[in-house]
C-alpha cells in the first residue's frame, strides 16, 4: 500500500542554548546545526526508510534542490511545487527549560496553489488549509495532523476535514481546541514525556536520555503508519510509534530513523514481541 504525505518541507536550525532570555534580554548559543526538516519531509523520509517508498507533496524554495536529491536517494518520489521563494525554515532553540520555536514559511506560503491529487492512504502533516482541503476531498482514507498550523484554519475549513478523517492526530494543547469537533472519531494524542493516548488507552513513553526533542511527533507518525501497512491494529501501531520517537530523541535533528532491527529489539524490551 503506497502512502502519500502532504506538509511542509523546511530546513531546521537547531541551536543549544544557555537559557532562554526575557524580553529585550539575550542569551549565549552554545552549538547548532543546520538540518533536513518540515513535518511533512520528515515522515516521508521515515516512511521511504522503514518501508522502501513513500510520497511526499510538499512546496520548495529555488534553494531547495539539494534537500530534494537527498529525498530522491533515500526513495522519497517527490512531487513538489517549485517557488520562487525561499524553502521553509524553522530556528529551534533547545535548553535545559525546553524548546522555543520560529517558523518561516517561505515557499509554503503558495501551497494554496497545489492542486489535490488523489491517494489511498494518506497523512495530512501541518500545512497550507487551503492544500489540506483539496486533499482531504480526494483521499480514501487519510489521517490529519493539524499541529502547529491549526490557528491557522478557520472553523468551516476545519470541521470539513475532521468529518473525512478517519484518524486525528494531537497533542494536549491542540486537544483543548478539537475535542468538541472530534467525539467519534479514532484519537491519537500524544503527550511527549507523558506517553500517548489511543483511543483513550495510554501507551507509555519510552524512557531514553533526550537530547532533542525535534521531530518526536513525526517519528511517532511514521512508527504508526508503519505498523498500519503492516496490518497491526491501532495499539501496536501506537506502541511503534512511540519506539520511534524514542529513537529520534536520542539525537539533534529529526531524521535520525534506525532500521528495523533495531526497532524490533527496543520494542521487544518494553512491549514484548512485535510479530
Amino acid at each position: 500500500m503506497k502512502i502519500t504525505v502532504v506538509g511542509h518541507t523546511a530546513y531546521d536550525y537547531i541551536c543549544i542554548v544557555n537559557q532562554h532570555p526575557p524580553l529585550n534580554h539575550s542569551s549565549y548559543i552554545t552549538k547548532w546545526n543546520r538540518f533536513y526538516g518540515g513535518g511533512g519531509a520528515n515522515i516521508a523520509v521515515g516512511l521511504a526508510k522503514l518501508l522502501g517508498q513513500a510520497t511526499l507533496y510538499s512546496a520548495i524554495g529555488i534553494d531547495g534542490k539539494r534537500y530534494e536529491n537527498y529525498l530522491k536517494r533515500i526513495g522519497v518520489s517527490c512531487n513538489f511545487y517549485r517557488s520562487k521563494k525561499r524553502t521553509a525554515r524553522a530556528f529551534i532553540f533547545n535548553s535545559d527549560k525546553g524548546q522555543k520555536m520560529y517558523f518561516y514559511w517561505g515557499a509554503s506560503q503558495e501551497m494554496d496553489k497545489m492542486r489535490g491529487i488523489k491517494s489511498d492512504l494518506l497523512h495530512i502533516a501541518p500545512c497550507h488549509p487551503k492544500l489540506a482541503m483539496k486533499m482531504a476531498e480526494k483521499a480514501k482514507f487519510f489521517g490529519f495532523e493539524p499541529g502547529q498550523d491549526l490557528k491557522k484554519y478557520d472553523k468551516e475549513s476545519l470541521l470539513y476535514i475532521i468529518e473525512r478523517a478517519d484518524i486525528i492526530f494531537c497533542n494536549e494543547v491542540e486537544m483543548k481546541y478539537l475535542e468538541k469537533f472530534i467525539k467519534g472519531k479514532n484519537v491519537v494524542l500524544t503527550l511527549g514525556k507523558k506517553g500517548s493516548i489511543c483511543n483513550k488507552k495510554r501507551i507509555p513513553a519510552i524512557p531514553v536520555k533526550a537530547v532533542d526533542p525535534t521531530g518526536a511527533g513525526d517519528a511517532y507518525k511514521v512508527g504508526f503508519w508503519v505498523g498500519y501497512i503492516k496490518g497491526y491494529d491501532m495499539e501496536k501501531c501506537c506502541k511503534l510509534g512511540s519506539i520511534l520517537s524514542s529513537f529520534i530523541v536520542e539525537k539533534l535533528g529529526a531524521q535520525n530513523f534506525p532500521n528495523w532491527n533495531k526497532i524490533e529489539k527496543r520494542y521487544k524490551k518494553y512491549y514484548g514481541k512485535i510479530e
